[in-house]
C-alpha cells in the first residue's frame, strides 16, 4: 500500500499542470460573473431571474427549496462538469505514455513494482485526481453560489436541499467521468502518442461510415456518438427525466398555456429525495462499474504487452 500511494503521488504531482487547468477556468469565470453582478448593480438592474422565474415573484416556500436543489444539482451538468471533462479526457488519455514521453519507460519498467500497481497508479491520478478536484471546487463553488444568491436576491435557501443537490449531481458526474476516463484510459494503452485525437478520429470515421450505409442501403445501424453518449450520461439523463415537469407542477397546463403561471401551485413530488437518491442504485450504475473494471484489465493488460521503447 505504502508503494502503491507514492505512486500515485508521483503520478500527481506529475500531471499536477494539467490536473490543475479547471481551477483558472473556473477562476475565469468568477471574474467575469463578479463584473456582471458590479455592472448589474450600479446599472440598478434588480431584477433577478432563475430559468425565467423572476425571484421577486417566489412567495410560494415550494419553489425556493426545489430551486435550492436544482440550483446546486445543475453545477456538474453544466458548465462546471464540461470543464472537468474536458481536463480528464486529456489527462486520461495520456496516463499510460507519459514514461515513452519522458523517455523513462524503460526505467520504470525495471523497478520492483508491478504493472497492476503502475496502471492503478495512473488510473487513480488520471481519473480519480479530477474526481476528487471536482468535489473540492464543488463545495466551494456551492458555498459562494449560496452566499451570492442569499445576499443578491430575496430567495430563502434551503441548505438541506442544496446539500443533496449537490452531492448527488457530483455523484452522477463523477460515475459519467470514471466511463469516460476508463475508455480513454484503455486509448491510451493502444496508441503510444495523441490516444485522445486516434480515439475520436477513430470513432468519427464508424460515424461517417454507419452514416452512409444507413442512407445507401437502408440499414438501421446505430450510431457510435448516440450510443456512447447515452451509456456516459444515462445517470445524469434519468435524473433530468426524474424532475418533475412544469405541468406536474402545475405552472403550465393545457388550459392557463400562455398565461401568466401561477407559482402558488407549486408542489414538490413526494419522496422527491428518494426517488433521486434511488437513480443511483440501478443495474445500469452496477454495469458502468463492471465494465470500468473490464477496461482497466484490458488496459493493463496491454501496456504490458506492449514493446518497451528504449
Amino acid at each position: 500500500m505504502t508503494i502503491f500511494k507514492a505512486l500515485v503521488i508521483k503520478d500527481l504531482q506529475a500531471n499536477k499542470k494539467s490536473l490543475l487547468v479547471p481551477i483558472w477556468y473556473l477562476l475565469g469565470s468568477y471574474v467575469i460573473m463578479a463584473a456582471s453582478i458590479i455592472f448589474a448593480s450600479i446599472n440598478g438592474n434588480e431584477n433577478v431571474t432563475v430559468s425565467g422565474i423572476p425571484l421577486n415573484l417566489l412567495a410560494n416556500n415550494n419553489l425556493h427549496i426545489m430551486m435550492s436543489f436544482t440550483i446546486q444539482a445543475a453545477m456538474f451538468f453544466g458548465f462546471l462538469g464540461f470543464v472537468f471533462a474536458i481536463s480528464m479526457s486529456i489527462t486520461s488519455s495520456t496516463m499510460l505514455n507519459q514514461d515513452i514521453k519522458h523517455k523513462c519507460e524503460l526505467f520504470h519498467r525495471s523497478q520492483p513494482v508491478s504493472i497492476l500497481q503502475i496502471a492503478g497508479a495512473r488510473f487513480v491520478a488520471g481519473v480519480g485526481g479530477p474526481i476528487a478536484l471536482a468535489f473540492i471546487i464543488g463545495v466551494i463553488n456551492m458555498l459562494l453560489s449560496l452566499l451570492a444568491v442569499s445576499i443578491m436576491t430575496p430567495m430563502r435557501i434551503d441548505l438541506w436541499m442544496s446539500l443533496n443537490g449537490f452531492l448527488l449531481s457530483w455523484m452522477h458526474f463523477s460515475i459519467a467521468i470514471m466511463v469516460l476516463g476508463s475508455i480513454l484510459f484503455l486509448a491510451s494503452s493502444i496508441f503510444r502518442d495523441n490516444a485522445f485525437g486516434f480515439t475520436l478520429g477513430g470513432i468519427s470515421v464508424l460515424q461517417v461510415v454507419s452514416f452512409f450505409l444507413n442512407k445507401i442501403y437502408g440499414w438501421h445501424i446505430p450510431y457510435v456518438y448516440k450510443i456512447l453518449y447515452k451509456f456516459i450520461m444515462s445517470g445524469i439523463l434519468d435524473i433530468r427525466k426524474s424532475m418533475p415537469t412544469l405541468q406536474e407542477f402545475g405552472l403550465v397546463t393545457i388550459n392557463n398555456a400562455g398565461q401568466a403561471p401561477d407559482f402558488s401551485k407549486f408542489v414538490i413530488p413526494d419522496n422527491f429525495l428518494n426517488i433521486m437518491w434511488s437513480s443511483l442504485f440501478t443495474g445500469d450504475i452496477a454495469m458502468k462499474f463492471g465494465i470500468c473494471a473490464i477496461l482497466f484489465v484490458v488496459a493493463t493488460y496491454f501496456y504490458h504487452k506492449r514493446e518497451v521503447q528504449f
